[in-house]
């Protein structure tokens, strides 16, 4: 992530004029293993607790000024226009009437389970601030990103997890500031996992009904009791394990990949809410359902890598 910063291409902006400078800032993925829905009519106060992992692999995000765009904020991800209205939320939140370019490229797949969303939202939020010498805090700054998550029912508790890295248990609901956090020690572990399909935060979030909410509660409540018994990463990966079977969301193709890790003596769960199954090290096992990607646990939250004046 020492990467030196780059000019923008010119397809960013109609005459490539940047106004004040150029902002490279990063942010960490987070899968989570288990998670219960907490609401709030606050958006400040709505979010999860639950535990997961964040990882090394996650994104970096290019922001800038430009005078005469045909729109007032142009969103890049991965190289090509997108809404991403949850990013979108950030710009308009932050930025006042000022013309913004966002390039956000991601080390893993959108919709799979890591966190992306909040991890756009996120990087935007901390490029914003120095970009526009806005000087708000670290907490200040994730504030808006979680609001921005759970305002487009993209995420409920990767923000927080992403500002501070780690194998982070979420206790109490809510961005830095307002949520509470502890962490499970580790040695920066290796997390292998393959990604299997795509799933809609929002669609799972808005028209899953109360049964679903319900099923998530009882079996997220079930996974922090264990967990908090005995916290280690092995129990995380155990509890995950049993609330991904018993919340009945994963495709029999995750299932399979849970059996069959299993039956080489390792634990796998999924990505919630995604179709990713992920080990802890190494498995044979998961090579048989796709290309197995890697990153080790990130030891640090978002941050800025870069800045051209």
């Amino acid at each position: 992530m020492n990467e030196e910063p780059q000019t923008p291409k010119k397809s960013f902006c109609n005459d490539s004029l940047f106004d004040k400078k150029f902002v490279k800032t990063y942010s960490p993925s987070h899968i989570t293993g288990f998670f219960e829905i907490c609401d709030n009519k606050n958006p400040l106060y709505k979010g999860s607790i639950g535990c997961g992992i964040v990882l090394e692999a996650g994104c970096v995000t290019e922001v800038s000024l430009c005078n005469n765009l045909s729109v007032k904020v142009q969103i890049k991800i991965n190289g090509r226009a997108e809404e991403a209205n949850t990013t979108k939320y950030v710009v308009e939140h932050l930025a006042g009437m000022s013309e913004v370019v966002v390039s956000t490229n991601f080390e893993v797949p959108v919709g799979c389970g890591f966190g992306a969303s909040g991890a756009g939202a996120l990087s935007t939020a901390f490029a914003l601030n120095e970009l526009l010498s806005l000087d708000m805090t670290v907490n200040e700054v994730a504030q808006i990103a979680h609001c921005a998550e759970v305002e487009n029912s993209t995420g409920l508790g990767d923000v927080i997890a992403e500002t501070y890295g780690g194998v982070v248990i979420r206790k109490k609901p809510g961005p830095p500031g307002i949520g509470v956090i502890d962490r499970i020690p580790h040695r920066n572990e290796k997390i292998s996992y393959v990604a299997l399909g795509k799933k809609s935060t929002k669609t799972v979030l808005r028209e899953g009904g109360g049964e679903l909410k319900r099923r998530i509660n009882e079996a997220g409540r079930e996974a922090m009791k264990a967990l908090m018994r005995k916290p280690t990463l092995e129990t995380f990966m155990r509890a995950s394990r049993e609330f991904s079977l018993r919340i009945e969301l994963i495709s029999d193709a995750c299932k399979d990949a849970i059996e069959a890790v299993d039956a080489e003596g390792e634990v796998a769960s999924v990505a919630m809410l995604g179709e990713t199954v992920f080990v802890i090290g190494d498995s044979e096992a998961l090579s048989e359902f796709g290309e197995v990607k890697e990153s080790r646990i990130a030891d640090v939250g978002a941050n800025i890598i870069g800045i051209l004046h």
